[in-house]
């Protein structure tokens, strides 16, 4: 065995990230998929191989992580942000998580087949205060560099089917009811420690019930023997060897006999009203022992005790490394608790078949067969999109990667009624392609953004968009609005062939669609104009098929979304960022829920996002306002909390062109005045490439002179 060398966190001077140099290299981890979800620690250097039950390895290297606060409000809270850069089946990939936002709730990275919660890093501990030393954070803190949970992405959480913790009926949590907005796992407590558990708001009295059938359960602390809160523990045994211990706390009266076995869905304990503090709540941890190696369990040999086979009271090193018991996110059983419910309510549900390493050149086959539709009238309509600029339609779709790199697969289903989407990602390896490679552009439609593969998604939050759409507002009054360009790129060698344009549309529909190509070679365009004329309201759609012969991936789709509206047009507008006229980049603007934060500071209408001190190229937050025609004062909303040194470039899209200004919101809250057609065909964008301090986007006002 090669020794692992530990080396020194730094901290750069500046930005508070907090990193760890990467160390020698070990022996590697090697994991078979179980039934249960799978813990583990690693250090900088160390590589995994977790074999899939097809008996497929999957490689994943922990090259580097960092933790950097985002935002610090005070008095309220701390978001911040960690990273795991691990390179997976020889490909580069970031996994980041943010903590103390509604991103905390989170899907899964899904790479070659491997399903990844990137739990916490060892760095975070370096960058938020502690306050407990002794008992608090650091009893989550990992013993390495970083904590992940696994598993195989074919398999559940657990072999058994999941019941609601919670009677409640929504599938997802708010980030709002954790305590403060600030008890997430790991989120930092009162901004002074990381939060052992999650806590949930709700109402004194509210019941609980066993998600999974328990071996065994008991108070483990109680007022009866002393204590200052009511816990409980459950105990289930699972037959692969893994022991799972589910807390819950703040309970008032325990509905089931100590020491016996918990069915599943049985209601087990009123909670929410003991030691409770500022918000009724109940606080949820998650644990899972393992044993090591042949030696006696250090615990008790009684089937009905919470201490058999683990002692999970036991702190000291040598019972918390053998056997090994790891702290995982409750947010793990939550996701598949709302993913079984879901799929027991007939949701819409999109799902990609696991996916596999590929090669350059050679044809990837995707298949959505395991997606299913809500019950809406009508075939349910697969989109595709491929992370390197191409895209499809259909259950199933053909791609051919033509360069390496680690690429995001985004599966949107659509059945007229509601939208779902997943992604997982795949590794490329082998040489670039020589073959033209079509792929389609459009630079002002946030639907053509390429999807950045770091990027997760929030769990339970609505799909913003259609992938590869363009989408038109029209009016009566105003029923052809201005029209869109999309561009033909070659991601490949040689030259496009002329193309060739397609598009399906219903018979029975008047022809307000049209295209117009121009352009040769790899300098082509497609003009697309709409013409809302004697249409009724209502939504309109086209799919358009670009193609030139002998390209890659030809032909190329995209969707052309027509609104045609009657409602009355207003002289002034704030567009909010909760609003259907805005838009930010995800997974990069984060906002805080955190209830200790005084009102005149939460922003317009109680909330705002941030990009954390961020000047990342790319990355905007756009407000589309829906206006009558005429010249608009624009300005920020005074209810913003600007910090005094934020700085930044705002990009205005208007009847004469553009206009960027630089804007400094605590000198002036004024962006300018500007002539606005009829409609949506403008917008105000703030843009966080070059910005300093740290930028809000919170909501714009458009008020007719």
């Amino acid at each position: 065995m090669v020794l692992s060398v530990s080396l020194t966190a730094w901290t750069a001077a500046t930005g508070g990230i907090v990193s760890s140099l990467p160390a020698l290299a070990a022996e590697p981890i090697a994991i078979t998929a179980r039934d249960t979800v799978t813990a583990v620690e690693m250090d900088h250097g160390d590589e995994l191989r977790f074999t899939l039950c097809s008996g497929r390895t999957v490689s994943m290297i922990l090259e580097d992580t960092e933790a950097v606060i985002v935002e610090r409000v005070e008095p309220g809270g701390i978001i911040y942000r960690f990273a795991c850069h691990v390179r997976i089946d020889g490909q580069r990939l970031t996994l980041q998580r943010f903590v103390c936002a509604q991103e905390c709730f989170y899907e899964p990275y899904v790479v070659d087949g491997l399903r990844i919660w990137p739990d916490t890093v060892k760095a975070v501990f370096d960058v938020v205060p502690v306050r407990y030393p002794q008992e608090g954070n650091l009893r989550c803190r990992p013993r390495k560099a970083a904590r992940f949970a696994l598993q195989d992405a074919a398999l559940r959480v657990c072999p058994q089917e999941t019941h609601p913790w919670l009677d409640e009926p929504q599938n997802f949590l708010d980030v709002g009811r954790c305590y403060n907005g600030d008890d997430c796992y790991l989120g930092p407590y009162l901004g002074q420690a990381c939060h052992v558990g999650m806590d949930i708001n709700h109402r004194a009295g509210s019941p609980l019930l066993a998600p999974i059938d328990f071996d065994t359960q008991a108070w483990f602390n109680s007022l009866t023997m002393g204590h200052n809160n009511n816990r409980w523990r459950g105990i289930r045994r699972w037959p692969n060897g893994d022991v799972w211990a589910l807390q819950t706390h703040h309970l008032i009266k325990l509905l089931v006999p100590e020491n016996t076995p918990l069915q599943i869905g049985t209601r087990y304990a009123t909670t929410a009203g003991v030691h409770v503090g500022s918000h009724e709540h109940t606080h949820f941890e998650f644990k899972v022992g393992r044993k090591n190696d042949e030696r006696p369990l250090p615990a008790s040999d009684d089937p009905v005790s919470i201490a058999c086979p683990i002692d999970f009271d036991d702190h000291s090193e040598a019972a918390q490394n053998d056997p090994e018991v790891l702290h995982l996110d409750p947010w793990v059983l939550f996701w598949q608790i709302f993913e079984d419910r879901k799929m027991r309510q007939g949701e819409l549900r999109a799902a990609i078949q696991p996916l596999a390493p590929a090669r350059t050149g050679e044809p990837v086959t995707f298949s959505a067969e395991a997606a299913r539709s809500s019950g809406a009238d009508g075939a349910a309509v697969y989109r595709w999109t491929f992370g390197d600029g191409g895209s499809a339609i259909g259950q199933t779709a053909r791609h051919v990667f033509t360069r390496p790199g680690m690429f995001p697969v985004t599966l949107v289903v659509d059945d007229g009624r509601h939208i779902a989407a997943r992604t997982q990602h795949i590794a490329v390896t082998g040489p670039a392609g020589e073959h033209p490679v079509l792929a389609l552009t459009a630079g002002d439609e946030p639907s053509f953004r390429p999807r950045p593969a770091s990027m997760a998604d929030v769990y339970g939050w609505p799909v913003p968009s259609l992938p590869h759409t363009l989408t038109f507002v029209a009016r009566a009054s105003r029923p052809v609005p201005s029209g869109k360009t999309v561009a033909l790129q070659n991601l490949g060698g040689g030259t496009l062939a002329p193309a060739s344009v397609i598009v399906d549309r219903r018979a029975d529909e008047p022809a307000w669609l049209s295209l117009h190509p121009t352009g040769s070679d790899d300098q082509q365009l497609v003009r697309v104009t709409v013409d809302a004329s004697g249409l009724a309201p209502g939504a309109y759609r086209g799919v358009v098929h670009i193609e030139c012969s002998g390209a890659v991936n030809s032909p190329q789709p995209l969707t052309v979304s027509l609104e045609v509206r009657d409602d009355a047009l207003v002289a002034e507008v704030t567009v909010d960022d909760r609003d259907e006229g805005f838009f930010a980049t995800p997974y990069f603007w984060v906002g805080h829920r955190f209830s200790r934060c005084p009102p005149r500071r939460r922003g317009h209408d109680g909330f705002y996002l941030t990009n954390g001190n961020r000047a990342v190229s790319g990355e905007f937050a756009r407000f589309t306002p829906d206006l009558l025609a005429g010249t608009y004062r624009v300005s920020f909303s005074g209810a913003t909390p600007f910090p005094p040194d934020s700085e930044f470039d705002v990009r205005v899209r208007h009847v004469g062109g553009e206009t960027t200004v630089r804007v400094r919101p605590e000198t002036s809250r004024q962006i300018g005045r500007f002539e606005f057609a009829a409609g949506t065909d403008g917008f105000v964008e703030i843009q966080a490439a070059g910005s300093r301090g740290l930028m809000i986007a919170d909501a714009v006002t458009f008020a007719q002179d």
